[in-house]
């Protein structure tokens, strides 16, 4: 019975070993995206050295086992700060000269002048100069903090069980961007990078009989990210954050997006004007008229016509008193009101000749 379930699981075994070794090798492409997104320069290439930048944790791998002499971390990260420098807004941003092994650099410039000095003579051409950079790079990966967060769940029932378990690592970056000139740092990044390990397992535990026959069967799987995919994407990332910082200070500029011609504008017809049909006097009436409910009355209108009244004062002569006037006067006055009484007006006699003829 043993052997029919071994036989099985051991060719189960064997052939993922076979799958594993069988995969063939992948060229890495960036791992922070917004890298090649980033918008060209204005200004062209900008020369960039990069100094000393490696591993300053001092921490080995960890283990709950034992103690580990590996290291946390690559020792290879100046590698990584130089290929994103280099990758930066798809290579349009920086040309980087070579500082890490500069001593092999003027070496071989060295043995090429001997070289031809020894061939050519006199006539031997001069190497060119070398080109020196305005600003340099440098920094390093400053922390690795294992085991930030950790934990885990399982569970067993009538012998079969199962689990899972998750741990979190930090490692942090820093760059600084150093002008050669004035000797100032004008630039200081830090970025940091959460590191994710997962395990999952599941465990058989049974006994087939009431003999010593006994079946035990655990599986797990580990999954942990590569510590050197992280540093690797915290790196690009600084490289994104030291542009756009840069770019903010006025070290630099982004090129302004060329204009784009709209073409023809569509002219949009003007909508028809809607005539209004033309109205009685009564419809005019009734929409200029107001509405008065019952609790608020329409005003009365009331005309106020001013009349002016002219007073005329008559200025009597001084003469006789009342009652002692003469008859002269008396008759001047009827005469006087005798000529106002009678009509100017001339009188018409008929002739009372023609009148008994006809």
């Amino acid at each position: 019975m043993m052997k029919r379930l071994l036989i099985p699981l051991l060719a189960f075994v064997l052939s993922g070993c076979t799958t594993l070794a069988s995969q063939p090798p992948t060229v890495l492409e960036v791992a922070y995206k917004p890298l090649v997104e980033v918008p060209e320069p204005d200004q062209g290439k900008i020369v960039l050295a990069v100094y000393q930048f490696g591993d300053l944790t001092g921490q080995q791998k960890p283990n709950t086992n034992f103690g580990e002499m590996s290291k946390a971390v690559t020792q290879g990260s100046v590698n990584l700060l130089i290929k994103a420098l280099k990758d930066a807004g798809d290579g349009k941003w920086f040309r980087v000269v070579e500082r890490d092994s500069l001593q092999s650099l003027l070496q071989e410039r060295k043995l090429i002048r001997t070289t031809r000095q020894m061939t050519q003579g006199d006539q031997a051409q001069p190497l060119g100069p070398m080109l020196y950079a305005g600003a340099y790079i440098t920094g390093g990966i400053v922390g690795y903090d294992s085991n930030t967060l950790s934990g885990g769940a399982g569970a067993r029932y009538l012998g079969i069980g199962g689990r899972a378990e998750y741990r979190h690592d930090t490692v942090t970056v820093v760059l600084r961007l150093i002008n050669v000139v004035s000797g100032e740092v004008e630039l200081a990044i830090m970025a940091e990078k959460t590191i994710l390990s997962v395990s999952t397992g599941a465990d058989v535990f049974k006994y087939l009989d009431t003999d010593t026959q006994l079946l035990e069967i655990e599986v797990g799987v580990a999954k942990n990210e590569p510590v050197t995919y992280a540093v690797r994407k915290v790196i690009e990332a600084s490289v994104v954050e030291l542009i756009n910082a840069g770019e903010v200070k006025g070290l630099w500029s982004y090129k302004p997006e060329p204009w784009v011609n709209p073409g023809v504008i569509e002219v949009l017809e003007p909508e028809p004007e809607v005539v209004k049909p033309a109205q009685g006097i009564l419809d005019i009436l009734e929409e200029n008229e107001e509405v008065y409910d019952d609790y608020k009355k329409k005003p009365e209108v009331v005309e106020v016509i001013e009349v002016e009244i002219e007073e005329e004062i008559e200025v009597m002569e001084v003469g006789d008193p009342p009652g002692q006037s003469n008859g002269d006067d008396l008759d001047e006055s009827l005469e006087e009101l005798d000529e106002e009484i009678t009509p100017n007006t001339p009188v018409i006699t008929p002739d009372i000749a023609k009148i008994l003829r006809g």
